[in-house]
């Protein structure tokens, strides 16, 4: 053969073979990206079917219909009692739960007594809410919390200051957005108690404590409520508006921390980065009588007419909000205001709740506080004093928009 033609050859046949490798790398490539493909997409149908969640891009034109057709009945979502210590899941994993037994609120009540046998086959026991014959106190020390899930949970500081009355030997644990500001002002300026500072885990009321003869009191609130307004709280006080202090330089270390955090969840600001924006998506312009007008211009700490009027949002402030309950993890807060109610009474190094005497509700405060101080000779001012309110302001986004499958998902993650 000619040396011209087996060059010819050779090249033929070395071309033949990169051609074949390039043709088999190409197949490995498709074969990849189809696994990945078909994996994400039974992660993401998974995701789908244990929340009972579709996204959709009609979420906000449809609220108001949802709104109307879900929240008509009585969210009854029911709740999961953990006997076994240490079995504590992650937020957002009992999704699977809903087919299992509910169990009667009188026989979980007996369990918990000690009145009759409890089978440890069994880890888990459903009720409905409500349902247990137990005052909250006499529920509480059945709580644990689980230092390893919720360590960002628990008080972050060794010391921290709650009201005390050493006249009446009353000490009040505050719990945020559960009645703190009112109950602090009502310990204060009516029971003549002073802030002092205890151990976090409140070791003070344990025997042996500074306080162990004192009585000790809380409030707390119904989940749902309660995370509305922890996300309004931390939805304004970590805003774009909230980076610069004001003219005289007052707040200029939280206008710092602001500008320092690397806020997980900032796209809830879309579109909206001075608080006349914020406050225009709850207060539209057009709603404002005229002899409020000039007041209108908006300052995130400056009340105006805007501050103490119901929503009139469109949808979405909603929508942002949906959207952070079901990107939020539940485990991983960044404020005080998104702390669960349970870590806040505990101790952390056992995930036990602290002495406790008397557990109230915040939607029944004022009456419970009258009922506090009348012991010790006092009375609480009029109802309209606004200390007996402090800081109640409307929601800014509005919940009559936000769906069921939203609401259980919060049940899931705060309660």
């Amino acid at each position: 053969m000619p040396k011209a033609d087996e060059k010819r050859q050779n090249q033929k046949s070395k071309t033949m073979v990169q051609s074949a490798w390039v043709l088999l790398m190409m197949v490995i490539i498709y074969i990849m990206v189809f696994a990945t493909t078909l994996s994400i997409h039974k992660k993401h149908k998974r995701y789908s079917q244990d929340h009972s969640f579709k996204l959709t891009r009609k979420r906000v034109r449809t609220r108001k219909k949802e709104a109307k057709d879900q929240n008509d009945g009585q969210l009854n979502t029911p709740a999961t009692l953990d006997l076994n210590d240490g079995q504590q899941e992650v937020p957002g994993t009992l999704q699977n739960d809903n087919q299992s037994e509910l169990t009667d609120g009188l026989q979980v009540t007996d369990i918990l007594q000690n009145k009759i046998p409890f089978d440890e086959q069994h880890q888990r026991l459903r009720f409905v809410p409500g349902t247990l014959s137990l005052t909250p106190a006499e529920t509480l020390p059945h709580c644990y919390a689980d230092p390893d899930i919720y360590e960002n949970h628990f008080p972050k500081r060794k010391i921290r200051g709650i009201p005390i009355s050493s006249k009446h030997k009353l000490v009040f644990i505050m719990i945020a957005k559960s009645g703190s500001s009112t109950g602090r002002w009502v310990m204060n300026n009516v029971l003549d108690a002073e802030e002092l500072k205890v151990h976090k885990d409140l070791l003070d009321l344990s025997p042996g404590g500074k306080y162990e003869d004192f009585s000790a009191i809380t409030f707390v609130r119904d989940p749902l409520s309660r995370f509305y307004s922890s996300y309004d709280e931390v939805f304004y006080r970590y805003g774009p508006w909230m980076r610069e202090p004001e003219r005289n330089g007052r707040y200029d270390s939280w206008a710092k921390h602001v500008r320092e955090l690397d806020h997980p969840h900032d796209y809830v600001y879309e579109n909206m980065t001075t608080y006349q924006e914020f406050q225009d998506a709850f207060c539209p312009p057009n709603i404002i009588p005229d002899e409020y007008k000039l007041d209108r211009a908006a300052s995130p700490r400056r009340p105006n007419w805007c501050t103490y009027q119901p929503t009139h949002e469109n949808g979405t402030l909603a929508a942002a909000f949906e959207r952070f309950v079901f990107e939020y993890d539940g485990v991983s807060p960044w404020d005080v205001h998104l702390h669960l109610q349970v870590p806040m009474l505990s101790n952390q190094l056992t995930g036990r709740p602290a002495r406790v005497n008397e557990v109230f509700k915040t939607e029944t405060s004022i009456k419970d506080w009258e009922n506090i101080v009348s012991r010790y000779g006092q009375t609480l001012p009029d109802d309209d004093d606004e200390n007996l309110n402090a800081r109640s302001i409307p929601r800014r986004f509005n919940p009559k928009l936000v769906s069921i499958v939203t609401k259980r998902r919060i049940c899931q993650i705060a309660a």
